[in-house]
C-alpha cells in the first residue's frame, strides 16, 4: 500500500508538464487522482499513463479560473471512497514580454488564471475539506519567479508572486483546521513551455548546470502533500537546482 492509499488528490493542470507527473506521482504513491484541464484528449493521456501504471484517475473538463466549474471537480473527488484532502494548484500559463508591450488584457489572461484561479480553487478545495473534517494539504504552484525579479516577466512574476504571499496567508488562517497551505517554486524544467528556450546557455545559469525533469519537481510536490510534511506549513520549496542561490 502506498503513502497516500485512501486518499483522494485532485490536480489542475494535470494533463501535461509538471502537472501530469505529479498526478503521476500522487497515483503511484497510492492516491485517487482527479485531474482537470481544459484539453479532453490531453486529459485522456495522463490518465491512461495512471491506470495503465496500475493507478486510479479520472479527468474532469475543467477551468481553474472558471467558479462554475469547480462543483463538478469537488464532487468527483468525493465522490469515491476516499477522503479528499490533497489539493495541487497547477494550472498556469506563462507570459513575456516588456512592460511597454504587455497590454492590460494581456496581464489580466495571466493573472486571470494563474492567481484568481488558484484563489477560486483555493475556496472550493477548502470548503470540501472543512466538511470532511480531517484537515488536508494545499499545494500551490508558483515558480521561482514568484521569488525573484526578471526582466520581461512583470505580468507572470506578479501572479506567482502572489501564489507565495497566498499560501502564507491561507498557512495562518487554516492551520487551527490541520489544513496545511505550502507554495512549490520550480526554476527551469523541461517541458512543453520551456521547449523554445536556449537550453545549453540558460542551464549554465543554475549550479547544476541543467533543466530540471517535471518528475523532480512532482517529488517535491508529494513530499508536501504527504503525512511526511505534516508539521510543514506557509512555506516555500523551491526546486531550480541552485538558481536563485546565487
Amino acid at each position: 500500500m502506498g503513502e497516500l492509499a485512501g486518499r483522494c488528490a485532485v490536480v489542475t493542470g494535470g494533463s501535461r508538464g509538471i502537472g501530469r507527473a505529479v498526478a503521476q506521482a500522487l497515483a503511484a504513491a497510492g492516491a485517487r487522482v482527479v485531474i482537470t484541464g481544459r484539453n479532453a484528449a490531453t486529459g485522456a493521456g495522463a490518465v491512461t499513463s495512471i491506470t495503465d501504471a496500475g493507478g486510479a484517475a479520472q479527468f474532469v473538463p475543467a477551468d481553474q479560473a472558471n467558479p462554475a466549474d469547480w462543483p463538478g471537480v469537488i464532487a468527483a473527488a468525493e465522490g469515491g471512497e476516499e477522503g479528499f484532502d490533497i489539493l495541487v494548484l497547477n494550472a498556469g500559463v506563462s507570459g513575456a514580454g516588456p512592460i511597454g508591450k504587455t497590454t492590460l488584457g494581456m496581464f489580466r489572461h495571466v493573472c486571470d488564471l494563474n492567481l484568481k484561479g488558484a484563489f477560486i480553487g483555493l475556496q472550493n478545495g477548502v470548503a470540501a475539506m472543512r466538511r470532511r473534517g480531517q484537515g488536508g494539504s494545499v499545494v500551490l504552484v508558483a515558480s521561482i519567479v514568484g521569488k525573484i525579479g526578471v526582466a520581461d516577466h512583470a505580468a507572470y512574476s506578479a501572479s506567482k508572486g502572489g501564489l507565495r504571499l497566498m499560501a502564507k496567508a491561507a498557512a495562518l488562517e487554516l492551520g487551527p483546521e490541520h489544513i496545511r497551505v505550502n507554495s512549490l517554486h520550480p526554476g527551469l524544467i523541461r517541458t512543453d513551455m520551456t521547449a523554445g528556450f536556449d537550453e545549453p546557455s540558460m542551464a549554465a545559469l543554475a549550479p547544476l548546470g541543467r533543466f530540471g525533469e517535471a518528475s523532480e519537481v512532482a517529488a517535491a510536490a508529494l513530499f508536501l502533500a504527504s503525512d511526511r510534511a505534516r508539521f510543514v506549513t506557509g512555506t516555500e520549496l523551491v526546486v531550480d537546482g541552485g538558481w536563485i542561490a546565487r
